[in-house]
Formats: C-alpha cells, sequence, structure tokens
C-alpha cells in the first residue's frame, strides 16, 4: 500500500481505482491517448525533472515494497512524484478529483452569488472581480449550473519518511469555474474510474474546444434537499481564455448538457438540485 499524511499527519492510504479495465481500454485503443501519456511520464523521467532519493535505502524500501504489493503508483511517485493516475490527469486523459465546493482543489473564491468569500477578499484583485463579474453578468447558465472565480492546482506527492508520503499544490491558474450537477453515479453502481469512463467522450470534447482548460469531477460531492448529486465543473483560467471566455462557456454548456441528458436516461431521473 501507499500511504500518504492526512491533515491530522497520520498515514492514509492512497486511493487505489477499481474496475479500471473498460476505462483503460479506451487508452489503450487510442494513439492520440497512449502519445500524450508517454510523452507526460518521459517528461518527468527526463534528466532535467526527475528526482534522485538521496537514501539509498529507502529507494530499495520503495522498490520491494512496490513488488511486494504490485503497487505501481508507490514506485512511480518515487520516480516522478506522480501515481499512475496523477500521470493520466497530467495529459488529460481524465478529469481531476472534484472533492466538493469547500474543497482545496480548485478553491472557490467567490459564493454562488458571485460576491467574493469574506475570507477571500484580500486574495482577489480589483480587476479580477471585474474581469469575473463581466462574465457572470453577461453568461446565462445553463440549467443547474453555477459560474466561480475560483484557483485551480496540479497536485505533487512526495515521500517524507518510510513510505509515508504528502501532497503539495503547484502551478496555481486562478479562472473561471463553471460546476454543473449532474446525476449521483454512486446509485448507478459505478465506481469512480467506471463514471470517467461513461463521461470520457464528453471530457474529450472539452479538452478540445478549450485544450488547457482544468476539468474536475467528483462523485456525491454535491447535496441539496438530502440528495447527492455528481458534480463536474471546469476552469478556463483568465489569462488563457480573458478574450473568449463567454464563447467557450457556451460550447462547454453544449457539450455537458448532452452528457446530463444521457446520463439522465441511464439513472430514469428526470431532475437535479444544485
Amino acid at each position: 500500500m501507499t500511504y500518504m499524511k492526512g491533515d491530522n499527519n497520520m498515514p492514509t492510504v492512497l486511493p487505489k481505482e477499481n474496475e479500471v479495465e473498460q476505462f483503460f481500454s479506451r487508452i489503450m485503443a487510442s494513439e492520440g491517448a497512449c502519445e500524450r501519456l508517454s510523452n507526460v511520464l518521459y517528461d518527468h523521467l527526463s534528466d532535467d525533472d526527475m528526482q534522485t532519493d538521496p537514501d539509498p535505502k529507502h529507494l530499495v524500501q520503495v522498490l520491494l515494497t512496490a513488488y511486494t504489493n504490485g503497487d505501481i503508483s508507490a514506485l512511480l511517485l518515487e520516480l516522478c512524484g506522480r501515481s499512475l493516475f496523477d500521470l493520466l490527469r497530467e495529459a488529460y486523459l481524465i478529469p481531476k478529483r472534484f472533492h466538493g465546493k469547500a474543497g482545496k482543489n480548485p478553491e472557490l473564491l467567490t459564493t454562488p452569488e458571485g460576491d467574493v468569500i469574506e475570507e477571500k477578499k484580500k486574495l482577489v484583485t480589483k480587476h479580477e472581480f471585474e474581469k469575473f463579474r463581466d462574465v457572470y453578468k453577461n453568461h446565462s447558465c445553463a440549467p443547474r449550473s453555477k459560474l466561480y472565480l475560483a484557483d485551480g492546482y496540479d497536485l505533487m506527492r512526495v515521500y517524507t519518511d518510510g513510505m509515508n508520503i504528502k501532497e503539495k499544490r503547484v502551478d496555481k491558474r486562478r479562472g473561471v469555474l463553471i460546476l454543473y450537477a449532474l446525476p449521483d453515479t454512486v446509485k448507478l453502481g459505478l465506481s469512480e474510474a467506471q463514471t470517467y469512463d461513461v463521461i470520457w467522450n464528453t471530457f474529450h470534447k472539452i479538452q478540445q474546444t478549450a485544450p488547457t482548460a482544468m476539468v474536475y469531477y467528483g462523485q456525491e460531492t454535491g447535496e441539496k434537499a438530502g440528495k447527492s448529486f455528481d458534480e463536474i465543473g471546469v476552469l478556463l483560467p483568465v489569462h488563457q481564455f480573458e478574450k473568449k471566455m463567454l464563447m467557450h462557456l457556451s460550447e462547454i454548456d453544449g457539450i455537458v448538457l448532452a452528457c446530463r441528458e444521457e446520463m439522465m436516461k441511464k439513472a430514469g431521473s428526470d431532475s437535479l438540485d444544485l
């Protein structure tokens, strides 16, 4: 097992995805997906970026533990600071994990009503807020979606001692996050990896429309009236999409709404709430 230091400094198990066969088969069947994943891995294993463990005993411990447990993420974390699913996310092959509106990635800076959260006011400049409000006022949100100003991050993990690891947020990007409610895939009996397979086409259509967008997905991260629902969020970095933000938001609306309709048919549901 690979462990990670939690907020209470107690080691926690790094999540292992189950039932990934169909999802992985999509990657193997796509030449472009295989190339992107290979490039990301080779970049991290290059002489410039490859991590070097100064402790030979720790390196051997990781190698032997990874072999014993069949844990490829333990090995990859030692070599490049990324788990397998971290590499998939960095190669834009799956969404980043969304932990809910109070999570730290993305970190919401505004309320659903478009106002800066009180304790975040020192983090947002007047210019940034004016730009966001302009988008907020001029984009007609699709049903069961909301706009936020938010900070998105990539995640990097490093070993501390033994097999314990800690997580770092790197490469902050501030942008407009559009968050949508989707049917509860847990109630459909789907694992997170299986859900990635369901939204594979939607995710890649978003990336084709907005290649540098940061896409997040969370199972049962939303709740209203005692009912849970999944959420998909798309963060468009302001400095990259500023001039065409409204156009991209409208295109993403269409892509996600088509996905939602298909998922609702499968779920046998005709209503969602944010």
